[in-house]
């Protein structure tokens, strides 16, 4: 079991290398944004990659999914599946572009009220293409195990936004322009470099009987990942309307300082399709996935206690003349810890998902995930007018459990996995108290620094490390002191 647990580590090291370097830097880029963004503008960026968001399902239709399930698994019919899924999103993504481009005067007013974002819609229809396009090569590479050119490839594009928004929002003032021109010409650089690569490896033949096994798989994610986006970007849409831009820019502008929970469910995410697809054929598979979303609950819970206690430091501390956020930001803060909440609930949801893949039951995904964007939206539509940017992400957070709670049981019906729920009790009760006393207590960062301290202290005090890992531990403790 350990052996396996190790692969999935490695794998989501070098998976989330990109994902890790890439959203730290734009999560310093967001300081600067918010100096030389104002926040109405802000939310106007919020509207369009929500928009992006929310087509790129659209653009994909589940194809990423089902591309590594047939090419993993049906190892007769590589090259086939391969030009099947490449030739079908080339066709696809064009054509859908292109709709975007021609009705891009019809479609904003649907974005928003207060603005004509016409032209931005337009440049988000290139950005879509290239995306879509970068799917089908991206799952070759974790498909074969490939995670260092995955990483370097991931690492290269967002290096290359970065620098053209250094560039261009800060230098040059283009704002939101100049933040879509940057994530158009980094998309195209790695699709100029992913297609020649991937044509190398097609036959060029397109099946038709392969088509339909990959759309009958995938296309339920369609409204199944449409209604995650939902569930994501509901809470920006109603705001603009129910409230204004500005809250809407300070929402998003804050939502950014929970980027260290995505991006650790956004590792495990890239890793663990590929994982337990491979490990299913094992025996001992079901009790290692039981244990996978342990040890998750343990790493989340412990990111969880270090971003909610440490973030109003971070975005009120000053550097020079400036506060790492500036002070019309802060009124969002609060909105933090809920949100961790709701990523590592979707995390959650993501370990869940194996049975349902496996056992190809994916046509009830739109069900479980469509139950709970409406929730999301009437939980939006009943607490924002009272609570305006906290309503929307208390929604977030009820929309994820309902997400949670359904694939839970839709799983075990088909798929059971011992899970070790006296561990995970364990776990939720040692988070939970220490999230508690920090509520109650003012000690500053110093006892925020104690009670992170305490966490690992507590899960052993309460012996929830079993013999075979502290043993772990202890060897690892001393290979650190030779």
């Amino acid at each position: 079991m350990l052996q396996s647990l190790k692969r999935l580590t490695r794998h989501s090291a070098l998976y989330g290398l990109s994902s890790v370097l890439g959203r730290s830097l734009v999560f310093l880029l967001v300081p600067l944004y918010t100096h030389f963004i104002p926040t109405d503008e802000f939310g106007y960026f919020g509207l369009i990659y929500s928009f992006i968001a929310l087509m790129n399902v659209v653009f994909i239709y589940g194809m990423d999914a089902a591309f590594l399930r047939f090419y993993l698994l049906d190892d007769t019919k590589k090259r086939e599946t391969l030009s099947t899924g490449y030739l079908t999103m080339i066709c696809s993504s064009v054509m859908l572009a292109g709709l975007i481009a021609l009705n891009a005067d019809y479609i904003a007013p649907l974005i928003s009220t207060s603005a004509p974002l016409s032209s931005y819609i337009r440049m988000a229809a290139v950005i879509l293409v290239f995306d879509a396009l970068n799917v089908i090569p991206f799952a070759r590479l974790r498909g074969e195990g490939k995670a260092l050119p995955f990483a370097a490839l991931g690492l290269i594009k967002v290096l290359l936004e970065l620098m053209g928004n250094y560039w261009l929002v800060v230098v040059q003032g283009m704002g939101l322009t100049g933040i879509l021109i940057s994530n158009m010409t980094a998309s195209g650089l790695i699709c100029l470099v992913l297609m020649p690569v991937t044509l190398r490896h097609i036959s060029w033949l397109w099946s038709r009987s392969n088509a339909s096994a990959l759309l009958k798989f995938g296309l339920p994610y369609i409204p199944a990942g449409a209604a995650i986006i939902v569930i994501e970007t509901i809470g920006t849409l109603m705001l603009e309307r129910m409230t204004d831009t500005s809250t809407v820019g300070i929402y998003q502008a804050t939502r950014k300082m929970g980027v260290g929970m995505l991006i650790f469910v956004n590792m495990f995410r890239l890793a663990w399709q590929p994982f337990f697809l491979e490990t299913s054929k094992q025996s001992d598979a079901r009790p290692v996935f039981a244990r996978v979303l342990t040890y998750f609950l343990v790493i989340t819970s412990g990111v969880f206690l270090c971003i909610s206690f440490l973030i109003d430091d971070l975005i009120t501390l000053r550097i020079g003349e400036y506060t790492f956020f500036r002070d019309t930001y802060w009124d969002g803060i609060g909105i933090v810890p809920p949100l961790l909440i709701a990523y590592l609930l979707y995390g959650i949801y993501v370990n869940l998902t194996v049975g349902i893949y496996l056992e190809k039951k994916t046509i009830i995904l739109p069900v479980i995930t469509g139950t709970a964007a409406l929730m999301s939206f009437l939980v939006n539509l009943a607490l924002i007018p009272s609570f305006g940017m906290y309503g929307a992400v208390i929604a977030s957070v009820v929309a994820y459990a309902v997400m949670v709670i359904g694939m839970y049981f839709m799983s075990h019906k088909y798929y059971p996995i011992p899970y070790e729920y006296m561990r995970i009790a364990k776990v939720l009760l040692v988070c939970g108290g220490l999230y508690t006393v920090r509520w109650y207590l003012e000690g500053g960062w110093l006892l925020e620094i104690g009670l992170l301290a305490l966490y690992p202290v507590l899960l052993v005090a309460i012996q929830f490390f079993n013999v075979q890992e502290m043993t772990f531990v202890k060897q690892r403790l001393r290979l650190l002191r030779s």
